[in-house]
C-alpha cells in the first residue's frame, strides 16, 4: 500500500519539491515515520504522510490542488484526508486555544469560512504538528531551529495531555538538544 502512496506523491512532484533543506517527500515520510513510531493509528500516520500536500500558511507550495481532494481521499481514507485538509487550510498556531474543548471551530484561511471539528481531531492535528516540527528541526539552520524551539516548546508543553507521551517526549528532547547546542556555542564565544 505504501508504494501506491509514494507513487501518488511522486506524481505530485513531492520528490523534487524543496522543503527544509531536503525534499518534501523526505519530510512527509519522516513525519509519517515519527507518527508510526509513536504508535498512532493508521489514519493519523497517513495524514502525516500527506499533511502539507495542499500547501499551508507556512509552506505555500501546493503539490495537490483542492480539486484533488477526492483522489487523495480515495488513497488515504476519509478521516486521514479530513485531517490533511484541516492541517493545510488553518493557521495551526490557533490549535492551542482550543485544548480541552469537545467541539471547536477553526478558521479556514484558504476559503474564508469556519471549519467545525471534534476534540479528538484537535489532538490528532497537534500530534501531526509535533511530528512535522520534530522532523524538520534537525535540518534547519541553528537560528531557525532555536526559533522553532522557542515558539513550539511552550505550545507543545501545554498540549502534553492531548498528545501521545512519545510525541511529547520527542519534542522535549528535540528542543532540549537545540537549546543546549546554542548554550555551548554561546559559551565558546
Amino acid at each position: 500500500m505504501k508504494e501506491r502512496l509514494i507513487a501518488l506523491l511522486e506524481s505530485l512532484d513531492a520528490h523534487v519539491t524543496s522543503h527544509s533543506r531536503r525534499t518534501l517527500m523526505a519530510h512527509l515520510q519522516g513525519t509519517h515515520d515519527l507518527l508510526e513510531a509513536w504508535g498512532n493509528p493508521p489514519a493519523i500516520c497517513l495524514a502525516g504522510l500527506f499533511h502539507s500536500i495542499y500547501g499551508t500558511y507556512a509552506f505555500d507550495k501546493r503539490s495537490a490542488d483542492m480539486s484533488m481532494r477526492d483522489t487523495i481521499r480515495d488513497h488515504i481514507g476519509t478521516r486521514a484526508e479530513a485531517l490533511v485538509y484541516a492541517f493545510c487550510v488553518t493557521d495551526r498556531r490557533c490549535f492551542y486555544e482550543h485544548l480541552g474543548e469537545s467541539r471547536f471551530v477553526l478558521r479556514d484561511i484558504v476559503h474564508d469560512c469556519d471549519l467545525s471539528l471534534e476534540g479528538k481531531s484537535l489532538s490528532a492535528l497537534i500530534e501531526i504538528e509535533v511530528a512535522n516540527v520534530v522532523d524538520q528541526v534537525p535540518y534547519r539552520s541553528q537560528k531557525k531551529a532555536v526559533r522553532a524551539a522557542e515558539t513550539y516548546a511552550p505550545a507543545f508543553a501545554r498540549s502534553r495531555d492531548y498528545i501521545s507521551a512519545a510525541a511529547a517526549d520527542a519534542a522535549e528532547s528535540c528542543f532540549r538538544s537545540v537549546l543546549s547546542k546554542t548554550e555551548h556555542l554561546n559559551e565558546a564565544l
